[in-house]
């Protein structure tokens, strides 16, 4: 893979606001998805219209994304197997993904590598932002330590609001240009979104004591 700026790791209702919001601050995207656009999706993957239903996200959104910055397509699934090939060679990662598994894959390949990261998740009207720069501050696992047993809540099962998932990928966008200007504070800072309440709140994490996340500073 070549060197990005952004890889944007799922291009649901996270992915697509964030990939609009970056879309004038930084010169290159890399695009992972092996979804199709279901009209379902459309209330909250503003990428997205009726006539891109069927087509694969990664082409429909390169497609809304060309002439505003470089464009990296990847229609597949990121696994075990190729998650580090995939992601190598960018300057930051955003993962968007609706699943837990690829969160705490996205977590561990980004640790190896010292690649920064910033996950996002919604779920209902509530949304989380959580930015990572190793060494720097608290990791994913550093925060929710393991994969949980038994199913978790997802948008399938639990529903999720589109304008919480606007809020949400504006937030991951504006981490992630601080995290490319080299701003270290944000590390490890988790952003929590209600938007039935209309609460925000940021809580700063520490490095949780036997994570396997590095201890060492990142050079600046």
């Amino acid at each position: 893979m070549r060197e990005v700026d952004v890889a944007l790791v799922g291009l649901g209702g996270l992915g697509c606001p964030a990939a609009w919001a970056l879309r004038r601050d930084v010169r290159s995207m890399r695009l992972i998805d092996e979804d199709r656009v279901e009209r379902s999706n459309l209330h909250r993957q503003v990428l997205f219209g009726e006539a891109d239903v069927g087509r694969l996200k990664v082409e429909a959104a390169a497609d809304a994304l060309r002439g505003f910055v470089e464009v990296e397509v990847v229609p597949a699934h990121l696994a075990p197997e190729n998650a580090h090939a995939l992601l190598r060679g960018a300057r930051v990662v955003l993962e968007g993904s609706d699943n837990l598994p690829t969160k705490f894959l996205v977590s561990d390949v980004t640790s190896e590598g010292a690649i920064p990261v910033v996950h996002g998740a919604c779920l209902g009207w509530q949304a989380t932002v959580l930015p990572v720069i190793q060494g720097a501050g608290a990791c994913y696992r550093c925060v929710f330590e393991e994969l949980p047993e038994g199913e978790a809540g997802s948008c399938v099962t639990a529903g999720v609001f589109g304008p919480v998932t606007s809020v949400a990928g504006a937030i991951m966008a504006a981490d992630a240009v601080r995290v490319l200007r080299g701003e270290l504070e944000v590390a490890g800072t988790l952003a929590r979104y209600d938007g039935w309440a209309q609460t925000f709140r940021a809580t700063r994490f520490g490095r949780r004591e036997g994570c396997r996340c590095p201890r060492e500073e990142p050079p600046r």
